[in-house]
């Protein structure tokens, strides 16, 4: 896998799990080359609010978009066109339990 993920490499290669979070807490940081984002929560269960995040300089984070709040299982795409950032993560602030979400971004 590459280090960092974005519109140098096959596209194939810009598509990164980012990992299943099932208690508020945030993925593991993913260095970014490209402006266009799709994060993509699998979610089980109905009580899951995910906001979407971006860094400058991966200590300080932003939100792409509003939260986004799931209220059943499922897949949701999200899409973030235009987002200039180095470094992007997922941190849920809402989940119930024995609920979980597995993210996936790819990034252009």
């Amino acid at each position: 896998m590459p280090e960092i993920y974005g519109s140098w490499a096959e596209r194939r290669a810009n598509i990164v799990t980012l990992g299943t979070l099932t208690t508020t807490a945030a993925t593991d940081r993913v260095e970014v080359s490209g402006i266009n984002f799709t994060f993509v929560h699998d979610v089980t269960g109905n009580n899951v609010t995910v906001v979407d995040e971006g860094s400058m300089d991966g200590t300080v984070w932003f939100s792409l978009d509003e939260a986004k709040s799931h209220g059943q299982t499922g897949i949701d795409a999200h899409f973030y066109p235009g987002r200039i950032v180095r470094f992007v993560r997922s941190r849920v602030t809402s989940i119930g339990a024995g609920e979980s979400v597995t993210i996936t971004m790819a990034c252009d």
